[in-house]
């Protein structure tokens, strides 16, 4: 697609208010050490400790092992038991937890220190130090798990004294701060008993996080049962005596269960919101997924057509978006039509898919394709619910006669990834998140399922290596370039932005999130941040 034919944004209506950007890195930047809010011990006191949270999840978690577990809502299996160094709160910004302070040392941003609390023991028994630390980041670069393109150009960590760690990049890397909360899991620091004997992390934990992992009485692949860590740094923060998470894949067994009571808390669905409100359930709702058809044949691999910038361009045309929101549940999902969705960084007012067959009929002939083709596409039907996204993007490609098959995935998450690393799938339907910075890593890297064919742009990686020694303004207006460029290649194309859509039971309050920060977890370093029971 030539620069002069970007697709200018059309009267396509947004549902969607502005997402606020996150802040906290700017502040980090600045030389500021975070501060927990005053009010964290204040907060517990007057709050009795629960029983019992029970949390529902829709599969079995990638690994019960930081370095390769995934991240969102399924990161619930490692939060509880591994606490991170920085912490990043409902509202986007980032506080203290195993990290007391943090800064950049050097002005190229390579070099990056940690402060770590004093006082703090593994599961094990072992103090947390800065070779535990360093021993615990060299073990996740080396297992080069999901998250791996998450933590930067490391190019070795280095235990200053008992209480200094300092990251050194080969590059710049204005991420570090974010990198090391609960989010991208090098963060979430591994005990040196369990990294002595690394197989005993698949079916156990040794974290220093506010619970420990009950193996005895989990059961995997249904039950997973943590108890309170009586040796947890700040006990205030404790609300509950034991956290389970069940596995339930079906939406209406989710609904039941939250309604009933027998959860507390549960991912919905937009299609059962209204349903799970009418139950006198709290529908707890942010803007988060952003869903796309991702084309990772783009050299034409195994479809020829999709090789052509022209097919892309086309297919991004054909795609009636504000349809599919008011056919699937329009007041939790709103129009997306370029890379990130407005208020995250690098959002540009300037581009976008507008719906237009006749264009993408017109650039299909001129492709060699006005009779169309056929391309089959691989969908996750525990993400997207009864792989209704899938189904829709596909009735809207037959208008164009593009045939798509529809192969759905119903095992599991890593089941639906080790599908997409194989090159058998020419598109998958997936969804990214956060800033173009953050989905653009998610995106380049090569050989994953994101990136399966190993598309590079030398354009793409020019800015995004500029992007990563500037804050503030410069990297907005970087940003912004690299949103162009990605229409430009039509690679992904954007259909919509999914709520995070979950379901609060009556037993519980304080369950907070934000655009910012839109995965709702239970724990986190100070009282304000943890859900509570309802007294």
């Amino acid at each position: 697609m030539k620069r002069d034919r970007l697709t200018r944004r059309g009267a396509v209506s947004r549902t969607m208010a502005g997402i606020a950007a996150a802040t906290a890195l700017v502040t980090a930047l600045a030389g500021c050490t975070p501060a927990a809010s005053g009010d964290g011990s204040n907060a517990s006191a007057a709050t009795e400790r629960g029983d019992e949270l029970t949390l529902q999840f829709r599969g079995s978690p990638m690994s019960l092992d930081p370095a390769l577990q995934g991240t969102a809502s399924g990161s619930i299996f490692t939060v509880l038991a591994y606490a991170p160094l920085i912490y990043q709160a409902p509202d986007g910004s980032l506080q203290p937890s195993l990290a007391t302070s943090w800064e950049f040392t050097s002005d190229e941003m390579t070099a990056f220190e940690i402060s770590l609390r004093e006082g703090v023991q593994f599961t094990d028994g072992k103090a947390l130090d800065a070779e535990a630390v360093k021993a615990s980041m060299e073990y996740f670069l080396e297992k080069s798990g999901p998250n791996l393109s998450s933590v930067g150009p490391i190019d070795s960590v280095e235990a200053v004294d008992d209480t200094t760690v300092v990251i050194h990049y080969s590059k710049p890397f204005s991420s570090a701060p974010m990198s090391l909360t609960q989010t991208a899991m090098m963060g979430n620091i591994i005990g040196p008993d369990a990294l002595a004997d690394p197989e005993s992390l698949l079916t156990t934990m040794d974290g220093a996080g506010q619970y420990t992992y009950n193996a005895e009485e989990s059961v995997p692949g249904s039950e997973y049962v943590y108890e309170r860590n009586p040796d947890f740094w700040n006990p205030d923060a404790q609300m509950w005596e034991r956290v389970t998470v069940q596995i339930m894949a079906d939406p209406n067994a989710v609904l039941s269960a939250a309604s009933t009571g027998q959860i507390d808390f549960g991912l919905g669905s937009a299609l059962f919101a209204d349903a799970a409100a009418d139950a006198g359930l709290d529908v707890a709702a942010v803007p988060f997924y952003n869903w796309e058809l991702r084309l990772a044949d783009t050299e034409g691999e195994i479809n020829p057509a999709l090789g052509d910038p022209r097919v892309r361009e086309a297919i991004g045309l054909a795609i009636d978006r504000s349809a599919i929101v008011d056919a699937l549940g329009g007041g939790y999902m709103a129009v997306s039509d370029q890379m990130v969705v407005e208020g995250n960084e690098g959002y540009s007012s300037d581009i976008g898919w507008d719906y237009d067959l006749d264009r993408a009929r017109e650039l299909l002939a001129d492709a060699g394709y006005e009779d169309g083709f056929s391309m089959t596409v691989l969908d996750s039907g525990l993400q997207d619910a009864d792989s209704q996204i899938a189904q829709a993007i596909a009735s809207n490609l037959k208008k164009v006669n593009i045939d798509v098959t529809l192969e759905v995935d119903t095992v599991s998450i890593p089941s639906f990834i080790e599908k997409a690393e194989t090159k058998k799938y020419e598109a998958t339907i997936w969804a990214s998140n956060g800033d173009v910075g953050n989905t653009y890593r998610g995106f380049r890297s090569t050989g994953t399922m994101t990136n399966p064919f190993g598309f590079v742009d030398d354009e793409m990686e020019s800015m995004y290596a500029e992007s990563l020694a500037a804050i503030g303004d410069d990297r907005e207006a970087i940003y912004q370039k690299m949103s162009e460029r990605w229409q430009e290649l039509a690679y992904s194309i954007p259909v919509l932005t999914q709520h995070y859509v979950n379901y609060v039971g009556q037993d519980v309050t304080n369950v907070k999130a934000s655009p910012a920060n839109p995965v709702m977890l239970p724990v986190g370093p100070q009282p304000e941040y943890n859900w509570q029971p309802t007294r």
